[in-house]
């Protein structure tokens, strides 16, 4: 792949943890100044007061409750009539909808995706081109941790936010039996391919500093599915910026497969963890 720019290093605010979505229930523990400390199910830091709609935990517990009973995920990203942006894996109370369409409009769907290949393979693809930012700096942009946290929100499976958390959750699960996990350290390349296609399409894999998710074969060889900054080439950074679909990535002197460390994903149904 060629470089789409020039290059110009790290521009990413690495203070940035994440960003919050439309609708996502937070907690607050101070407030002054114009700034928030707040907590939400995924992480915590400082945001700007303007955007929160500030409740009793009364109020919170029950927006909580309502959203257990009827609800509608975001499928793919988009910006609804009135501007709001609606990201990937958002999940909402069910609203009125004036069924008035256009290629930005985002896509909702009531309750979750069933956990099977097909709609694995269609949610991958309603994901291509969603570009990379780290800490979800941007409001249209993820990086690699929360675009895998997303996907599998629409699904019903709840991820934590960054990629080092999202393995120790994998071992998490399969030791609660809601998951199948393998430590992918020591194996060969040709073993590791025979454990990912083992585990099928849309396992997740870790490796220092990315997580992915196994989107199955091409010619043989396996394809994954990750949001992805930079990779370097024979001595060439290439910049992509947008989740893409591809074969494991050069580095250093192989690809992304010799770093693999682990890989898993969820058994049973929907809203299993």
């Amino acid at each position: 792949m060629e470089p789409l720019r020039k290059y110009e290093g790290d521009v990413w605010d690495r203070r940035q943890e994440s960003r919050l979505t439309i609708g996502e229930p937070v907690q607050l523990k101070c407030i002054g100044d114009g700034w928030l400390y707040v907590i939400s199910d995924s992480t915590e830091g400082y945001a700007r007061e303007d955007g929160f709609f500030i409740c009793t935990r009364r109020h919170y517990e029950k927006y909580r409750e309502m959203l257990s009973r009827e609800y509608q995920v975001v499928l793919k990203a988009g910006r609804y009539k009135d501007g709001r942006y609606f990201r990937v894996g958002t999940v909402l109370p069910l609203f009125e909808d004036d069924g008035k369409y256009n290629d930005e409009t985002p896509v909702f769907l009531k309750g979750y995706l069933p956990f099977t290949e097909r709609q694995i393979r269609l949610q991958m693809e309603r994901m291509l081109g969603i570009p990379y930012s780290w800490g979800d700096e941007r409001a249209d942009g993820m990086d690699c941790s929360s675009t895998v946290r997303g996907f599998y929100a629409c699904f019903g499976f709840s991820l934590p936010r960054n990629s080092s958390e999202q393995r120790c959750s994998g071992e998490i699960f399969a030791n609660m039996n809601q998951a199948i996990y393998k430590n992918l350290e020591g194996l060969s390349a040709e073993k590791k391919k025979e454990v990912i296609a083992g585990l099928g399409t849309g396992a997740v894999l870790h490796m220092p500093g990315h997580v992915m998710l196994y989107a199955g074969e091409r010619d043989g060889e396996p394809l994954i599915f990750h949001n992805c900054d930079t990779y370097t080439a024979d001595g060439v950074e290439h910049v992509v910026r947008k989740c893409i679909i591809s074969e494991f990535l050069p580095k250093g002197e192989g690809t992304y497969l010799d770093y693999l460390t682990a890989a898993w994903i969820p058994c049973g149904n929907s809203s299993a963890f």
